[in-house]
């Protein structure tokens, strides 16, 4: 449990603290105003996201790269996206623009794409993020800010909410794109084929 890994696994308590904000708000338990616990949410969801980059930069860095790491690290920014966008569209200001069967293919992506991460790094083979799955965490953060921000600001700019709408479409297209690339790595990693 080298320092990134225990970046890493703060940063899944920090994201879990973020949805734990969130499930209060819409359950109406938060003690005080909603828009406060959005804006709870949504800085500890940017921190939980944001350090990602500092727990990988340090294990290239310092040369403690480890399977644990680069297993635990995408699982942790799956977890916090997938139950912050499972959580939106509770919510009618969100569930307009995110709509429930987006969700469900963004998470089946991120299930399939560990599903293959774990069975590739038990076969020893490095299935580490690569840029395609990197363009599409940060697409995806971009996505969820904007959302907690027209949750939390009740907004009805029509720039702001078609400018949210477009990074969410382009999210879930990076989001397939990253899956068929990771699918594509696998089996020519495994069979040597290329598809």
């Amino acid at each position: 449990m080298n320092i990134a890994n225990r970046i890493t696994m703060a940063r899944l308590v920090v994201g879990l603290v973020a949805l734990l904000a969130l499930s209060l708000v819409e359950a109406g338990a938060w003690p005080g105003d909603a828009a406060t616990g959005v804006w709870v949410s949504f800085v500890l969801f940017l921190l939980a996201t944001i350090t990602d980059a500092v727990d990988g930069y340090l294990a290239r860095s310092r040369g403690i790269v480890t399977v644990f790491g680069r297993i635990a690290d995408p699982f942790v920014d799956k977890v916090v996206v997938a139950g912050a966008l499972v959580l939106l569209t509770v919510f009618t200001a969100t569930r307009v623009l995110l709509a429930p069967w987006m969700v469900v293919v963004i998470v089946s992506r991120e299930f399939l794409v560990t599903g293959i991460r774990g069975w590739m790094e038990s076969e020893g083979i490095n299935f580490q993020a690569e840029k395609p799955g990197k363009y599409k965490m940060v697409l995806q953060v971009i996505a969820i800010s904007g959302l907690l921000i027209v949750l939390a600001t009740g907004t009805e700019a029509a720039w702001f909410l078609w400018t949210v709408r477009v990074v969410i479409w382009a999210t879930l297209l990076l989001t397939l794109y990253s899956g068929w690339f990771y699918v594509r790595k696998a089996m020519s990693a495994t069979t040597g084929l290329s598809i």
